[in-house]
């Protein structure tokens, strides 16, 4: 992770730290949803 991201999430309180992690993972599933994950 870069020293400016590190920055800026570090001093983040557990609720939006939290937010954040919820953020991410919503935006995870739909790129996964539109990439479906094939076996290789």
């Amino acid at each position: 992770m870069n020293n400016l991201l590190s920055e800026q999430i570090l001093p983040l309180s557990i609720p939006e730290k939290l937010q954040l992690i919820e953020e991410i993972w919503d935006s995870l599933v739909s790129e996964a949803d539109q990439n479906p994950l094939t076996s290789s």
